[in-house]
């Protein structure tokens, strides 16, 4: 009977292990950038908060910002424009999207703003070009008001220093949660 009860409990543990490959029920936001070799991350847990706005075709958008990494001399900050309907969003693929360097402001779905800055405010720098790709779209869940979203992709990006005309390059990664609404 004892081995009975310890194989019962063998086979309950077993199947009650975690399916940690597809990562859905996983709800972190992150940013993670690698600059001269070094890797540095933010995540938070949870939707965030945004902002409003609309895409390059007068679409009902948000901008979603990623946690800011902020170094001993560095900020990287990072936000992507989302639709905001879910019959808008439910068409969106993995693919190529547009990067800038700007503030987002009538951009299109899935538009990555990266912005780089130095502590010191001295030096100011420009987004001379780059590369910004969605590699996964995922349905976490949904109800009658809203769709939750998760988003994954990687950029790369060029910057220039505007004072001394030097430049660098960093390559990143991003995931994000996002929401969309019925209406």
């Amino acid at each position: 009977m004892k081995k009975l009860l310890y194989l019962f409990l063998a086979i309950t543990i077993i199947s009650c292990g975690g399916d940690d490959d597809g990562n859905d029920n996983n709800y972190e936001t992150y940013l993670e950038i690698v600059v001269n070799g070094q890797t540095y991350r933010e995540s938070v847990v949870g939707y965030g908060y945004g902002s409003n706005s609309q895409d390059c075709n007068g679409t009902s958008s948000f901008i979603k910002p990623f946690p800011e990494i902020n170094t001993a001399s560095h900020r990287y900050s990072a936000d992507i424009l989302h639709f905001y309907n879910t019959v808008d969003f439910n068409e969106t693929t993995t693919g190529s999207y547009p990067i800038t360097g700007n503030f987002l402001d009538n951009d299109c779905n899935l538009t990555l703003s990266l912005l780089y800055s130095d502590t010191s405010g001295n030096n100011y720098f420009n987004l001379t070009n780059g590369s910004h790709t969605i590699t996964r779209i995922g349905q976490l869940g949904n109800d009658n008001n809203d769709t939750e979203w998760v988003i994954e992709g990687n950029f790369t990006a060029n910057f220039e220093d505007v004072s001394s005309g030097e430049s660098f390059s960093i390559i990143g990664a991003h995931r994000a949660i996002l929401i969309t609404y019925q209406d």
